[in-house]
């Protein structure tokens, strides 16, 4: 077997070296550059309570909503949720008024969804918001209690956001306004979150 000198062997090794070098440094993954770290996003946890509900006014008309004539016009108040850092677990969600909500509910053709339509403030932050609320399921964990969930694509916010959404774990029980609920015993009413994505360089503000 023949031998390769020492010396031509390290030579063959430095160049296998640096040839994958190069292709580390010209492949997509390498060629990213790491964003400065800089917060792209404002995420917020609320508590909603249901203040009132009224025949709808002309603020839920079709020319503002976008949908059919509602049947429902609402006004919420958004308080701070507290958790427990080492569990997540919700040890709060009384805390202080930080937003409200004023919103309109038309049904549609399937009876387990609701066109949502909403205006409001959250952290000083106004918006807008366009989506649906969906039963997921009634008289459960027992009689009296129905549970849904909510979903607004956010925009009418301020020039430094791009836009947003707004999700919400919701329980409604037999007394429909209010924190106190009827069974007792469940934190009435929605549970949301609000993420806000800021504007990037180059990109469009929310409309």
């Amino acid at each position: 077997m023949m031998m390769i000198p020492y010396r031509l062997l390290q030579m063959r090794r430095s160049y296998a070296v640096t040839a994958l070098t190069l292709v580390m440094l010209s492949s997509p993954v390498s060629a990213q550059t790491p964003r400065a770290d800089v917060a792209v996003e404002d995420i917020v946890i609320l508590r909603s309570l249901r203040l009132s509900r009224i025949t709808p006014t002309d603020f839920c008309a079709p020319s503002r909503t976008g949908f059919s004539p509602a049947t429902s016009e609402d006004r919420h108040d958004f308080k701070a949720v507290t958790t427990d850092a080492a569990s997540g677990k919700v040890t709060n969600a009384s805390g202080a008024s930080v937003g409200t909500l004023h919103s309109c509910l038309s049904p549609t053709s399937d009876p387990l969804i609701a066109s949502f339509y909403a205006e409001g403030k959250v952290g000083g932050v106004s918006l807008v918001g366009r989506g649906q609320c969906r039963t997921t399921k009634r008289d459960f964990p027992e009689t009296g209690i129905s549970v849904f969930t909510c979903q607004l694509d956010l925009t009418g916010l301020p020039s430094a956001y791009v836009g947003g959404q707004l999700t919400t774990n919701t329980l409604v029980s037999r007394t429909m306004l209010g924190a106190e609920t009827d069974p007792s015993g469940y934190m009435q009413m929605s549970i949301a979150t609000v993420r806000l994505w800021k504007t990037a360089i180059g990109a469009p503000s929310a409309g």
